[in-house]
């Protein structure tokens, strides 16, 4: 981590500030350290400030997949390939371009960053200062992913309760990632809280009646669930393998076995295969996969305090909104 980021942390139980004691650094990156007040101590570990303690978190199903699959959907790694433009395209839809309006040095925020792949396409377009926190241990990924980068900070943070000073980002985005957290709109709440006036916020949550929310892959949640204590999350794996590898291509010849897979063995079905198995293994994995409908999430924003709220075009639940 940049000591330049130093100045946007607080206390995320307190709201306190917090001073800083470095144990090793290179340069003006901090390496090892900790953050502390009179009441908490928050390490620096391998250049991530930690506000997470604990590996065995709801959320180690994302550091486990993000692991594994580190780049796959990163768009700067699939240029020519079947999903060349998906992830820009998503980012660019549900933030409704934002990012072509940013000032030099506005700082943004992503909620969830997962291994980096929103990040990879704002930085694909401009060198503005980029926090990412995560709940799990995929910040380690993510902050490898980015580790020449030193206007990049990497944060293993809950993003219900930020570690950020009020007002201070210019913009900030949540896709896919709030519905895996047990109160979405307290999440809601937080990213309004970290946004300066006039700042803007894109959020993408699963939704109601879609894929995500059929009782069969909520069956395999919990029977995956069960079994992670004794073979962690080798039975989602091979599940995933199986369903791309096998089920898939006799589905896609045979259209009374494409129903009969849809109803029993669910999968993403994407061009790409190891899209189609990552996608699987994270449908059928987390602990929290909660379903909402438009009016809903447009609910949650205007109670926050968001204005301009607009539906943008990434299925019924994708906004952008402003704190003005």
């Amino acid at each position: 981590m940049h000591k330049s980021f130093i100045k946007y942390f607080i206390d995320p139980n307190t709201q306190e500030s917090l001073s800083l004691e470095i144990f090793e650094k290179e340069g003006d990156v901090i390496k090892e350290g900790i953050l502390k007040n009179k009441d908490s101590v928050y390490p620096i570990k391998g250049g991530i400030p930690r506000f997470i303690t604990g590996s065995d978190n709801y959320a180690n199903s994302f550091g486990f997949q993000w692991k594994k699959w580190s780049r796959i959907q990163f768009e700067s790694d699939n240029i020519g390939k079947p999903m060349e433009g998906h992830t820009r395209k998503m980012f660019d839809t549900i933030s409704d371009n934002s990012i072509e309006h940013i000032k030099k040095d506005d700082v943004i925020l992503d909620i969830g960053c997962g291994s980096g792949r929103f990040i990879d396409v704002i930085r694909m377009r401009c060198d503005n200062p980029i926090i990412g926190i995560d709940y799990s241990t995929s910040a380690e990924i993510a902050y490898t992913n980015f580790i020449l980068d030193q206007k990049i900070c990497i944060v293993q943070a809950d993003a219900l309760k930020l570690p950020f000073r009020a007002d201070t980002f210019q913009g900030s985005f949540s896709i896919g990632v709030l519905h895996h957290t047990p109160d979405p709109e307290k999440g809601v709440k937080e990213a309004f809280r970290v946004l300066n006036n006039g700042g803007w916020f894109g959020l993408s949550v699963y939704q109601k009646n879609s894929y995500y929310d059929k009782p069969v892959l909520k069956f395999y949640r919990k029977i995956f669930s069960l079994l992670k204590p004794l073979f962690s999350f080798m039975p989602a794996i091979l599940y995933s393998y199986v369903a791309i590898n096998v089920i898939r291509p006799i589905a896609r010849r045979l259209i009374f076995i494409k129903f009969i897979t849809s109803k029993c063995f669910p999968f993403v079905d994407l061009p790409d295969k190891n899209w189609s198995k990552l996608d699987t293994f994270d449908s059928v994995t987390p602990t929290y996969a909660s379903t909402h409908d438009r009016s809903e999430v447009f609910d949650w924003l205007s109670a926050a305090g968001f204005q301009d709220i607009k539906p943008t075009n990434w299925g019924e639940t994708s906004f952008l909104a402003k704190k003005l």
